[in-house]
């Protein structure tokens, strides 16, 4: 494996979930569109995965297992237009290269892919360029360039493949995976539709040379382009596939759309959309990272590019789709929408506010849907699901696959309640960082008053102070208590705190005069008695700290049982699955202080220590002590096994507040390599990781750089790594777009309209256009 800082380059025959792996790494993708970066003569096989997905199409599917119908929603896997056949002198040339060569170009958005092959009559060499178009995004395109040693007939054959299905990840398959059926094939396209939704899919392509005619054969399930022509040794073959994906999901013409695009694109006006685009991005989002640490530059960009891959304005405008944890790289967690939006939002509001706000549309679209899913469960208000796909209900499972001993086990991870507080979150920080209250008042402040009503209705008083039970924190480990049959925890500290936040937001826009709070509120219900109430629990909500000053996870967590970490180390070497090896053992990750992350320490992500502080003490009540946050992080640290990819980058910014930037770098290059590296030993092949993408951005710009867009004005307080030697990059707050430039030694600060920001303390004032260089 080979880079430089703009490109991912691979030279390996990979295998299995590393070929897969990659495949997820090469994905190009428009916001609309998502392209796994398979070979072009390549099929399902255990080591390829070609996929193409479309932002917020799903299908579901039923699957007996146990007696019971299980219901599975899953992102659809579409027809594959990609594939492509060559034959020489009649032979079927095998997918069996001796050599491989693969660029991803993160400056121009394109995958550049070369294999050669020993055949009889000497060596093959096939090169296959693609490109998606990020503004007529139904479009995408490859170009072939074959060349031989030698000279023969060629057969060049490009197949729309409507016999796929979703097989991504291997612990699904046992699940019924058939998503759509093929209803025609014509006039270049193949059009299915998918069977429980009753979505219209169609996929068109072509095949074209300047070197033959093409021949178009339509079969049942199948369209067939073909080519032959004479090849010269020495002679390229040139030939261009332009394809087009449209549905009636997001366009009530989706037969036009393919058909237009069909007839008007070529190869060289997909790739130039993608190169004008790419360019545009990176004037004013790349970082530009000078560091001791090798690939780091390249990873960065490599996070850049996913997340504008993963959702962007001239796509997300026009869906009604957000972004999954996996993007649209494959189809692990069935490409549902998480909590992983609170880890992407923050970089789009700063970076790309238009993409923040398209996204957000679809959780207000989806208020509804939340009411529903609260009154299913006796709930008042609206209870957000914790995995959303098409429609807005709960599509966590019931139960799933434990791969140490391959036993169904019972997932009650749906409890995880604050997902509705993520949604808060996401929305008051892009009302925050833009000052635009348009996402308020279109819709968000009845999400917000709906959500409160939920949370109000849940808590119960005792004595004056407010519990709350029947949740789960981030922290997966831990659904419920030792030998209860009852499920959920009570008191969860980062669920609690979380509220009280975020009834605090909701008092304070009772007095923001860009809402009309008044007459939103009287048309959602929400009476003068649950203000009262909000202020009431805002304040008293209850938390449980041992005599240290170390905040309990939840009511009861200190009282389970310590594991020998060393000991389940030196037996499995892995444990970032401890909760599944203790499932194989026949024991229970609910009766250890073991986590898979620390959801206490995960408000320090999101609000930082002084708010966090501020919470606890001056308006909850609870004391702290003056090292409370290196007390909480040692504690916790020594328990937490990191089995989430979104748990290092948390301890890195704690590091950070405390100082401690060797450590806190350490975190961040493994967080960063997460999926370079696949250091959960092959999640990578079933997509990325989204949200440790846009976390480790943060960790970067927001806590090593220290530039804080959470308060009511910028502050900007580094603590570069000693082995940094200079970090630039640009981000928004409140239509101001601030340039920083940072060395060991100072800061350059430049911003385009009058402005100005706190650096280590000190009020700055800018001038638009003119840089100002800050010792620091």
């Amino acid at each position: 494996m080979t880079n430089n800082d703009w490109q991912i380059v691979y030279t390996n025959l990979p295998k299995g979930v590393e070929s897969y792996g990659q495949e997820s790494l090469l994905t190009l993708s428009n916001g609309y569109l998502g392209w796994r970066g398979a070979p072009v003569m390549s099929t399902f096989t255990d080591d390829n995965y070609p996929g193409l997905y479309v932002a917020g199409v799903f299908n579901q599917t039923s699957t007996p297992v146990a007696g019971k119908a299980v219901i599975n929603e899953d992102m659809v896997n579409l027809p594959n237009p990609q594939l492509i056949k060559i034959a020489i002198d009649g032979k079927i040339v095998d997918f069996q290269p001796s050599t491989r060569r693969a660029v991803l170009n993160m400056k121009d958005g394109t995958l550049t892919e070369t294999y050669e092959f020993k055949l009889a009559q000497g060596l093959l060499t096939l090169t296959s360029v693609k490109a998606l178009d990020p503004v007529h995004y139904h479009q995408l395109a490859e170009q072939l360039t074959i060349t031989a040693d030698f000279s023969a007939k060629i057969t060049v054959t490009g197949v729309i493949d409507g016999t796929v299905t979703n097989q991504n990840v291997k612990r699904y398959r046992d699940f019924n995976s058939q998503e759509f059926e093929v209803v025609s094939t014509r006039d270049h396209y193949l059009h299915a539709k998918t069977l429980a939704s009753k979505l219209d899919l169609v996929v068109g392509a072509t095949l074209t040379s300047d070197a033959a005619e093409t021949n178009t054969d339509y079969q049942k399930q199948q369209v067939v382009d073909t080519i032959e022509a004479d090849l010269t040794a020495g002679q390229p073959l040139v030939v261009d596939r332009v394809m087009a994906v449209a549905t009636s999901y997001e366009n009530e013409m989706p037969f036009e759309i393919v058909n237009s695009a069909l007839a008007h694109t070529t190869f060289a006006e997909v790739l130039k959309a993608s190169q004008d685009y790419w360019q545009e991005v990176w004037s004013t989002n790349d970082i530009e990272l000078k560091s001791s640490t090798k690939d780091l530059q390249m990873l960065v960009r490599m996070n850049i590019f996913h997340l504008h891959q993963a959702a962007q304005h001239n796509a997300n405008r026009d869906l009604d789709a957000s972004v999954g944890s996996r993007a649209l790289t494959g189809e692990g967690y069935r490409g549902h929408i998480f909590w992983d939006e609170l880890f992407v939002v923050p970089y789009y509001a700063a970076n790309e506010p238009a993409t923040a706000y398209d996204i957000l549309q679809y959780r207000l679209k989806r208020l509804e849907a939340a009411k529903k899913n609260a009154a299913s469960e006796n709930e008042a208000g609206a209870m957000y699901p914790w995995q959303s796909g098409m429609y807005g209900d709960e599509q966590a499972q019931i139960i799933h696959l434990n791969p140490v001993d391959n036993s169904w086990i019972p997932d009650n991870s749906r409890l995880q309640r604050h997902v509705s507080l993520a949604v808060a979150y996401d929305m008051w920080i892009y009302t925050h960082f833009t000052n635009d209250y348009r996402l308020l008042n279109n819709g968000g402040l009845a999400v917000l008053l709906e959500t409160s009503k939920f949370w109000l209705n849940k808590v119960t008083e005792q004595n004056g102070k407010y519990h709350l039970a029947g949740v789960m924190g981030p922290d997966e480990f831990h659904e419920a208590y030792p030998g209860s049959s009852e499920s959920g925890v009570k008191d969860n500290a980062y669920t609690n705190i979380m509220l009280a936040w975020s009834l605090n937001w909701l008092l304070e826009l009772q007095n923001q005069s860009e809402v009309d709070f008044a007459k939103v509120a009287s048309e959602n219900d929400f009476s003068a008695d649950l203000i009262a109430k909000a202020k009431d629990v805002a304040k008293n909500l209850t938390l449980h700290l041992n005599n240290q000053g170390v905040v309990e996870q939840y009511d009861g967590y200190f009282q389970l049982k310590e594991l020998d970490f060393k000991a389940y180390t030196e037996k499995y070497g892995d444990i970032h699955r401890v909760d599944r090896l203790l499932k194989a053992e026949g024991k229970d990750s609910n009766d250890y202080q073991a986590n898979k992350q620390a959801d206490f320490l995960m408000l320090m992500y999101n609000l930082g220590d002084h708010v966090t502080h501020d919470l606890i003490t001056n308006q909850l009540g609870y004391q702290l002590p003056e090292n409370w946050l290196a007390l909480n992080r040692d504690y916790y640290l020594a328990r937490t096994v990191h089995g989430s990819t979104t748990s290092r980058p948390v301890f890195a910014g704690i590091d950070i507040a405390l100082g401690q930037t060797k450590r806190a770098a350490e975190f961040l290059e493994m967080s960063i390599k997460s999926d370079y590296d696949d250091i959960q030993g092959g999640t990578t092949a079933e997509g990325i990781h989204i949200g440790v993408m846009g976390e480790t951005l943060a960790v970067i710009q927001n806590g090593f750089a220290g530039v804080n867009l959470r308060d009511t004005e910028v502050t900007v307080n580094p603590q570069l790594p000693a082995g940094w030697e200079s970090l630039k990059f640009s981000q928004r707050f409140k239509n101001v777009l601030l340039n920083f430039e940072f060395t060991q030694k100072n800061v350059m600060i430049k911003a385009d309209h009058d402005s100005s920001v706190l650096v280590l303390g000190r009020a700055v004032n800018l001038k638009a256009g003119v840089s100002q260089v800050i010792s620091i």
